[in-house]
């Protein structure tokens, strides 16, 4: 049974890319999100296995806001993808649990290593 994902990206571009190597990385893309508020709902909704998160949205929520609130319910390794390399944002970012950092863009062959590599986690 294929892995469900959940994709966070404001960018319509950046996003359909993401979907693709998700797919080709055999999970099923349950939905893609472009705000912070969409992205607690879908994946409140979806419940899925993995989140690519942007770190900032389309609206006032960060991803990492958004995953503060996500890990109330869901426990699912999160792959955030940003252009950010600012320290204080990956500090920020690395303090929820279960989450790797990547810098845009991302190819193929690191987001297949990060990708196997918080799915091998075991949850804490």
């Amino acid at each position: 049974m294929k892995k469900k994902i959940v994709i966070v990206e404001d960018n319509r571009l950046l996003a359909t890319v993401l979907k693709k190597m998700a797919m080709s990385l055999e999970f099923d893309v349950l939905a893609i999100a472009k705000t912070g508020k969409d992205a607690v709902e879908t994946i409140k909704k979806h419940n899925p296995d993995l989140i690519f998160m942007d770190i900032f949205l389309a609206d006032d929520l960060t991803g990492i806001e958004v995953m503060k609130q996500v890990r109330q319910f869901c426990d699912a390794p999160v792959i955030y993808i940003t252009a950010q390399s600012d320290f204080q944002v990956r500090k920020d970012a690395s303090s929820v649990e279960n989450s790797l950092f990547m810098l845009k863009p991302v190819n193929m062959d690191e987001l297949k290593t990060a990708v196997e590599g918080s799915l091998s986690t075991p949850a804490a």
